[in-house]
């Protein structure tokens, strides 16, 4: 008998997490910091073409940045 259950929940990892935050930042949705929850993230630096972000939270100063995976730059259609 198999003992892993029926329906798991998939949780997202950091990575995911992070990857969200920073696409979200790049389309101009507003976001809280992953940090302390603060609704005051600004973006310092982005790039569309390569998906280069950097966001800084006015709360706490704390500065995230990274690339934006293609599939999440993509417009769905």
């Amino acid at each position: 008998m198999n003992s892993l259950p029926l329906a798991t929940v998939a949780c997202p990892t950091l990575a995911d997490t992070v990857d969200e935050a920073l696409a979200a930042a790049l389309a101009g949705r507003g976001e809280p910091c992953l940090w302390c929850g603060g609704p005051a993230v600004t973006v310092v630096r982005a790039d569309i073409w390569s998906g280069q972000v950097t966001v800084r939270c006015h709360e706490c100063g704390s500065e995230l940045s990274g690339v934006v995976p293609r599939h999440l730059r993509e417009v769905r259609r």
